[in-house]
């Protein structure tokens, strides 16, 4: 009798095992049914805000950097040598043109012009007194010829003189602001040997470079605003005079030249300046915000909408996302300029 109820117990396992195995298969199945009815329904339709490009124009702004120079700058020297007799200057003085700076030992000059000045007295009477003898014929016109010549070079013997002594005597030739004094009283100095360096610094000239490609960007009098590093806050600016018509043989750069008022005094020879030149000529442009922009592998890049021919309604046509590579231009208070990769009226995507 146990044989029996064994193999009973036995089947039993058996077919409630294959229940369970059964079970497990069918609710398998329906679950594969259920996932392959989500993949092959259509999935819904995402929002996203859009915005329409327009067209507009752009200056072109092209960033560059300059070097201040003064209006007017020279190296004081002498043209003679000489020993240092009087200064009449400070350092960092400023001063008007014609302003005595230097006087140099001076009294061998000082004698050579009296010297010449009583020699052209004496030349000058006895050609007086040969002149009343003409009249009585006591003298001939050859000894009369030659006694003018005396007088003349006599009175040229004057104005050698006189520039010798002139260049004892070093004044500004302009208006400006001296620098350091470079000399003592009492110092023997030779010719081009620097006494003080002076500049013009009321005015000063901005010189700078662009690329070949913006050689036709501006024209002058234009406006150039531009910073220094002294006073990163302030915005200055420049207008533009003149450039060369020749580029650089090396860089292919145009070598351009602009001028700043600097009666403020806020600026100095040597700056080094920061500038943003708006360019001449229009560039068409189309705008849209600059939330559109994304960034891939390629660059910049948006997501316009494009129809597919199919509609949800007959007044609702579908669309899909295209990525479109784009340039941008420039990028103002929120929005951008893009030159290339979308057309006028195309719908950016901007967010969602």
């Amino acid at each position: 009798d146990a044989l029996p109820i064994l193999y009973l117990r036995i089947f039993l396992v058996v077919l409630l095992g294959l229940a369970m195995t059964g079970a497990l298969a069918y609710k398998k199945f329906l679950q594969i049914q259920e996932m392959g009815a989500q993949n092959s329904a259509v999935p819904p339709p995402i929002s996203v805000v859009v915005a329409r490009a327009e067209a507009a124009q752009w200056n072109k702004r092209i960033k560059a950097i300059g070097t201040l120079n003064a209006y007017q700058g020279v190296d004081i020297a002498s043209e003679v040598p000489g020993v240092v007799k009087s200064i009449y200057f400070e350092s960092g003085q400023e001063v008007e043109a014609g302003t005595l700076l230097v006087e140099l030992d001076n009294r061998s000059e000082l004698a050579r012009l009296a010297s010449a000045k009583a020699k052209f007295e004496a030349d000058n009477s006895q050609n007086e007194r040969l002149l009343k003898l003409k009249d009585k014929d006591s003298v001939t016109s050859n000894v009369l010829d030659t006694q003018a010549a005396l007088v003349n070079i006599a009175r040229s013997q004057i104005g050698i003189a006189e520039a010798a002594l002139a260049k004892k005597s070093i004044s500004a030739p302009f208006s400006g602001k001296l620098g350091i004094r470079q000399v003592d009283v009492g110092e023997y100095i030779t010719p081009g040997a620097p006494i003080v360096t002076l500049q013009s610094v009321y005015r000063l000239l901005l010189d700078f470079t662009l690329p070949e490609s913006n050689f036709k960007d501006l024209a002058v009098g234009q406006s150039i605003d531009f910073k220094v590093q002294s006073y990163p806050d302030l915005l200055f600016s420049a207008q533009v005079k003149a450039w060369n018509p020749m580029l650089d043989e090396n860089t292919r750069n145009v070598s351009i030249r602009a001028e700043v008022d600097n009666k403020q005094g806020k600026l100095a020879p040597g700056m080094f300046a920061e500038m943003e030149v708006t360019g001449n000529r229009k560039v068409p442009v189309l705008t849209v915000p600059e939330t559109s922009i994304f960034y891939n592998i390629y660059g910049e890049a948006v997501y316009a909408l494009e129809k597919t021919g199919a509609t949800d309604t007959d007044s609702n046509p579908a669309y899909i996302l295209a990525a479109r590579q784009v340039k941008v231009a420039y990028r103002v208070d929120g929005m951008v300029g893009i030159t290339t990769g979308i057309k006028a009226g195309d719908l950016i995507v901007t967010a969602g």
